[in-house]
């Protein structure tokens, strides 16, 4: 059989034609084994394995794949520019990030066909000898999405398949095109519980992470260190040092958390790069660089939307409006528009109240020299502290938070941080005031003064008084309400009550995902819904809760009733908005007023 692929131009993909190197050598194209030397010389200085697979086939009952089920693999047409700069690319790590539907999969398995017919010349025997290993944390997960996707392109038929369900796989396909014989193997293995041991001893040539998301950033590191093992390195001896090297590691995603790794390594160019200077210093003298590229697809909606050719109509318009039924609007941005979201943990406490595009600004909030800053802190180990200016009647500018969740602070080091903070963010500022929660009033434990508390230590190394927030005695039902009358309060000058700047991470993350409610059985065996504290967003959540709080009067009355004048005030206690000519409601049952201390009104 014949296989050709076309050539590429501007270091992709390119065909190398010297007699015996690379791919494209002027060996003859017979079978393997059956080369101009005797058997003996060919099996000469190779490992037992590669002694028997480079045998006529024939003699060891294999066959090559049917022409004709071989050529139905398409690599003449893409979903799009992107997807097919993705097929060409040869750099040591690439990522591919798109929609569900828009063929970044199907296009990663064609890629790897492409690789295979591309693989140096064993300067040996001239076979092109080429090893994919597909990699996930289970077999389920293996069996369950990565196999299926791998026979849409390369069926069963087309080779010797071994292994059963929920077993490593492997897959050996021997075909061959005008250059000579080629065998492409294709393994399927799950790591487990520990990464390092599971790729212990491993030998290939390339490493595909399919849905890379959702595993850890382990496999990249380790794996760096698995490829470019296969074939032997005999195979390569006297070829460019350049052709030496044609490992890579493929990863395809949809668009992931910001804290998941393929966001820092594939977003983040900076990042990228210093991960590229860091594995090229661990090669021989003369290799080439490392390369580590990302290619992302556009989402539905935006100009040059991959796929669509091939998809139903109607494909993401149904998708929106399942998500947008079930309430998972986070699934729409993430699977749908291809947009880097937060993924859920359960359901957010201030799901209604809080918009993204309405309550964080596009860039950083400028700090205001004219106008006092507060602080609301959250004591502990992991403390936390939200740092903003009052503009206005009920209108708070969020400018930073301050919280390390993989470190566990003493009460002067957070303290020490946050002047550090205070001085960059806001220089010279006049500190109005600073609440924390009132556990922060008892004695710490790690304090060498026994008197001393984790409020007053940090007060003592950050400059400023801090006061517990003893409105609504900490009870969490104020001080939610308190968040949601911000979250609520009417546009003026097309101002939102609560706008908070683009690098308060948590907060936002809190927001939109992880300041969730969970279950919680009180002494009586009586369940209620309260919000989950076991995720660290809830740190920084309580500090601005203890913040929003400071602008409430102690008796709870809701900042726009105390307001209005007496006439709009009575409007707003019988249910009539102010300047509405709607007759008021009967009186009876709950009033609409707000009252922050008893949220539920009279309710038991």
């Amino acid at each position: 059989m014949s296989v050709t692929l076309g050539r590429r131009v501007g270091g992709q993909g390119g065909l190398w034609t010297a007699p015996n190197e690379g791919c494209g050598g002027s060996a003859p194209a017979g079978r393997m084994g059956a080369d101009n030397g005797s058997t003996g010389a060919q099996l000469e200085g190779l490992l037992a394995k590669e002694a028997i697979a480079s045998l006529d086939e024939t003699a060891l009952g294999r066959k090559f794949a049917d022409e004709a089920e071989f050529d139905r693999i398409d690599d003449s047409t893409f979903p799009g520019p992107i997807a097919e700069n993705f097929y060409w690319s040869d750099d040591d790590v690439i990522g591919i990030q798109g929609p569900v539907g828009s063929g970044k999969t199907t296009t990663l398995m064609k890629s790897r066909r492409r690789r295979a017919i591309m693989m140096p010349r064993s300067t040996v025997d001239g076979v092109r000898r080429y090893k994919v290993l597909f990699i996930r944390e289970t077999y389920r997960q293996l069996w369950s999405t990565t196999i299926p996707s791998y026979l849409e392109t390369f069926p069963k038929s087309l080779g010797t398949w071994s292994g059963g369900r929920g077993d490593p796989v492997t897959h050996v396909i021997q075909f061959q095109d005008e250059h000579g014989p080629i065998e492409f193997t294709a393994e399927f293995m799950a790591f487990g519980d520990d990464i390092a041991a599971s790729m212990r001893g491993i030998q290939t040539t390339d490493i595909v992470i399919n849905e890379a998301d959702t595993v850890p950033v382990d496999v990249i590191t380790v794996g760096i260190g698995r490829i470019n093992r296969y074939p032997a390195g005999q195979h390569f001896k006297g070829l460019p040092i350049e052709l030496q090297r044609y490992g890579q590691i493929c990863c395809d995603f949809n668009a992931p958390d910001e804290e998941n790794w393929t966001f820092r390594v594939f977003h983040n160019e900076g990042e990228r790069r210093k991960m590229e200077a860091e594995l090229t210093m661990a090669l021989e003298e003369g290799a080439k660089p490392i390369r580590m590229e990302f290619f992302r697809q556009p989402g539905f909606g935006e100009p040059g939307t991959e796929n669509l050719q091939n998809l139903k109509a109607g494909y993401y318009e149904l998708q929106i409006a399942l998500n947008k039924a079930a309430g998972r609007s986070d699934f729409t941005d993430r699977l749908v528009y291809n947009k880097i979201t937060y993924l859920r943990a359960g359901e957010p406490v201030f799901l209604r109240e809080f918009k993204r595009h309405i309550h964080v600004a596009q860039g950083t909030i400028p700090f205001n020299q004219e106008l006092p800053v507060r602080i609301g802190l959250d004591q502990g180990f992991k403390g936390a502290a939200v740092i903003a200016q009052p503009a206005g009647f009920w209108r708070w500018r969020i400018l930073a938070e301050l919280h390390f969740p993989n470190e566990r602070l003493m009460a002067h080091v957070f303290g020490t941080r946050l002047r550090e903070l205070l001085d960059e963010r806001c220089p010279n500022a006049r500190i109005e005031g600073a609440w924390g929660d009132m556990a922060g009033e008892h004695g710490a434990s790690h304090a060498a003064d026994e008197n001393a508390t984790w409020n007053l230590m940090v007060s003592r190394a950050a400059g400023f008084h801090i006061r517990p927030q003893r409105i609504g005695t900490n009870r969490i039902h104020p001080r939610l309400e308190a968040v949601r009358a911000a979250l609520e309060a009417p546009l003026e000058a097309g101002e939102p009550g609560l706008l908070v700047d683009s690098s308060c991470k948590y907060l936002i993350r809190g927001f939109e995902a992880r300041y969730v409610w969970t279950d919680e059985i009180d002494r009586n065996g009586d369940k209620r819904k309260v919000p989950n504290k076991q995720l660290t967003e809830a740190n920084v959540m309580d500090a601005g809760q203890y913040l929003l709080l400071s602008a409430h009067r102690a008796d709870g009355i809701s900042p726009y009733m105390s307001r209005l004048d007496d006439k709009r005030r009575r409007e707003g206690e019988a249910g009539q908005m102010p300047g509405s000519r709607r007759p008021p409601k009967s009186q009876g049952g709950l009033t609409t007023s707000w009252d922050v201390l008893s949220p539920y009104g009279g309710m038991q």
